[in-house]
């Protein structure tokens, strides 16, 4: 499966994956940021954007699958990816497969965590809301509690991105969300240099939870957005991108 990607810029390789449900336009102005110095590829994961989905109910290995076999078709034999939410998720799954690939990576609001119980649960009301009522009930409605400032100019782009995505790519990466298994012993086993951003006022991955993360590996840094919830990419691209450009300069060192 050829998946749609964009690059921008020439040198050292980053891959930034987006988030749920959104698609690689959300990293338009990041990326923009970092390309002056970097090779900058993002992808439509599949499903959303320009990318085909895969068939069948699939896991979040499957989608690794074919970031990988992507990558390498286009001869990219060393990238840093990092991956906002669902994309770190995805991020955890490409580097426990492929080691080798990655001198780093950055989980962006995203955890290596498993989903608790009542997570699952909430997932599990999503999927029969969506499929009572139809995606868009619940796209439409789905992004501004993830801004630390609902009013934030870029709430609009960002709700009328997460529209565009049909209801069964939101059924069927809810229910891989669900069912992975965490990664916690990958962040002790990585020997590189491993970056997680967080947000203090994120609603769904406590300060806490990834404070305990860190303490799995002396490899793992970990930045606090004391102002952000879960969207600092957009909200605040200026400090976001400088705190990827430092880690990603430093890995390729």
């Amino acid at each position: 499966m050829n998946l749609s990607i964009y690059e921008k810029g020439e040198g050292k390789a980053i891959l930034l994956i987006h988030g749920f449900p959104m698609n690689a336009s959300i990293w338009n102005k990041f990326s923009a940021r970092l390309s002056s110095s970097f090779k900058v590829i993002s992808v439509d994961l599949p499903g959303f954007g320009g990318s085909p989905l895969l068939p069948g109910q699939f896991s979040l290995e499957d989608v690794a699958d074919v970031i990988i076999k992507n990558l390498k078709r286009k001869e990219i034999s060393q990238v840093i990816p990092i991956g906002h939410s669902l994309g770190g998720y995805v991020v955890l799954a490409m580097v426990n497969k492929a080691p080798e690939l990655f001198p780093g990576f950055g989980l962006f609001h995203s955890t290596a965590l498993a989903d608790s119980p009542e997570k699952k649960e909430s997932r599990n009301k999503v999927i029969e809301f969506i499929k009572k009522n139809g995606g868009k009930a619940f796209t439409s409605n789905f992004i501004a509690p993830l801004f630390s400032n609902s009013e934030h100019p870029d709430v609009p782009f960002v709700r009328e991105m997460n529209m565009k995505t049909e209801a069964p790519t939101l059924i069927a990466y809810l229910k891989a969300m669900r069912d992975r298994q965490d990664k916690l012993d990958l962040l002790e086993s990585f020997k590189k240099p491993i970056l997680i951003i967080a947000g203090a006022k994120d609603p769904g991955i406590p300060v806490s939870s990834i404070h305990e993360q860190s303490r799995l590996s002396s490899n793992v840094t970990v930045k606090i957005l004391g102002d952000q919830a879960h969207m600092g990419l957009v909200e605040d691209v200026e400090t976001t991108s400088s705190i990827v450009y430092e880690f990603v300069s430093n890995c390729y060192n």
